[in-house]
């Protein structure tokens, strides 16, 4: 009754969210991510990790990655693979009472179809496995969200993939259409999902995109050095897809301001002085999200990363050439001069007062990254598995310890900062 009463409060509170745009994450919750090696990796669980520090650094959300290299869902496995493919359902039982989440995000596919033309034999294995998971994390009183898999880049293998009617096929010698005839199809029926109101990431489409968008400048663009994991590129595609799926603001501030109406504004700032050219408020600032500096400038460009880290602000009913400041008017602090009617189309008022918000975000990323890593390995060790040549955690009391220490510098170092910001006449 418990846990049939959970999910019921779950759902509610998920359909409230969805109902009004807000943020699908609720303060406090764990979510869990279970996938294949490009889970494993964990970088798209970092990134995330980085934006709620930032954008929500009063909350605290739990992120546990129980990615395993080769997994499936489907219990499938090629013969040549050196061991048995592990199988989720061996282990999500003993993942779920352990780490009791509010939130389970799956992501299977790509070791599914093991490399091989497409079979229905092997999908419906596949649709099969996928139903059984999810029916396994709804009954531990969790949300299951999807993932569709990254795609199958042939490029990087075009000496190594092979023509349909081959002998046979792994994921050393894979199949030359594998994305386009199985992985597509794949996603495609994961897609089938939001018909019946499940959150689906389509990872898939949003990094053939990516690839396609980069390679009309550079045909020789890839996102994955053996045409299946992919790079951090790839993984900052995957995380701001998640985000977009989860109703993520689209900027870390948006201020939207009317001198000549009561009340002036109903954004999050305190107003301290609104009247016909003259505007002052204060707000608190938070801090953008840290950025990877392994990402190529092309890329970061390409998907907008820095538009999403934007501070927007947005002044109406001021007139003329006007003078913006951040701080007191002091002769250090940071000056513009500015047209009412530029501001009343808006600015990134951060960047155009050359606002220092991110001046400790190389620090922070390193720490979020370790923190990761860490606590990655910590709990797949803890929960248990039977793949092979896994790295091995420390346990999870000590990696959770030191977690602590790291998430109280983040917390720091991510902490908002209060600011101040004055519009007035310039005289001109």
């Amino acid at each position: 009754m418990r846990v049939f009463l959970a999910v019921v409060a779950l759902l509610i509170s998920t359909a409230s969210a969805c109902a009004d745009g807000a943020f699908l994450l609720m303060d406090g919750q764990k979510v869990v991510f279970l996938g294949d090696s490009n889970t494993f990796t964990g970088q798209f669980i970092a990134y995330l990790d980085a934006y709620l520090c930032t954008r929500f650094s009063e909350k605290r959300f739990e992120l546990i990655n129980l990615g395993l290299p080769s997994e499936t869902v489907s219990g499938l496995s090629e013969p040549d693979h050196p061991y048995p493919r592990p199988n989720v359902h061996d282990r999500v039982d003993r993942a779920l009472e352990l780490t009791g989440p509010d939130v389970v995000v799956i992501c299977y596919g790509m070791n599914d179809g093991i490399y091989s033309p497409f079979s229905q034999q092997r999908f419906e294995k596949y649709q099969q496995g996928i139903t059984k998971l999810v029916d396994k994390v709804e009954k531990a009183g969790a949300k299951a969200m999807l993932m569709s898999p990254a795609p199958f880049d042939p490029q990087p293998l075009k000496d190594k993939v092979q023509p349909n009617g081959a002998e046979k096929f792994s994921w050393l010698r894979p199949y030359e259409r594998y994305d386009e005839e199985v992985l597509t199809r794949y996603s495609q029926w994961l897609l089938t999902w939001r018909q019946k109101k499940y959150t689906v990431i389509d990872a898939h489409a949003a990094l053939l995109k990516h690839i396609t968008a980069m390679r009309k400048d550079d045909p020789a663009y890839r996102i994955s050095g053996d045409g299946i994991h992919p790079s951090p590129n790839g993984h900052l595609v995957i995380a701001l897809e998640i985000l977009k799926e989860w109703h993520a603001p689209p900027s870390v501030m948006d201020i939207a301001i009317d001198v000549t109406m009561n009340p002036p504004t109903r954004s999050d700032v305190k107003i301290t002085l609104a009247k016909r050219n003259a505007l002052a408020f204060t707000c608190v600032l938070p801090r953008p999200m840290p950025a990877d500096p392994t990402w190529t400038a092309r890329a970061r460009a390409l998907e907008k990363f820095d538009e999403k880290n934007r501070y927007a602000l947005k002044v109406d009913g001021m007139k003329g050439f006007l003078s913006m400041r951040a701080g007191d008017a002091q002769e250090n602090e940071p000056q513009v001069t500015i047209r009412a009617d530029e501001l009343a189309k808006g600015v990134d008022f951060v960047k155009l007062l050359k606002i220092a918000a991110d001046a400790k975000s190389a620090e922070a990323w390193k720490r979020i990254d370790e923190k990761n890593r860490m606590l990655g390995l910590a709990w797949l060790t803890h929960v248990g598995h039977k793949r092979p040549d896994t790295p091995k955690g420390m346990p999870l009391a000590e990696a959770r310890k030191k977690a602590a220490v790291l998430d109280a510098e983040i917390r720091k170092l991510c902490a908002p900062m209060q600011i101040s910001i004055a519009v007035g006449p310039t005289g001109k």
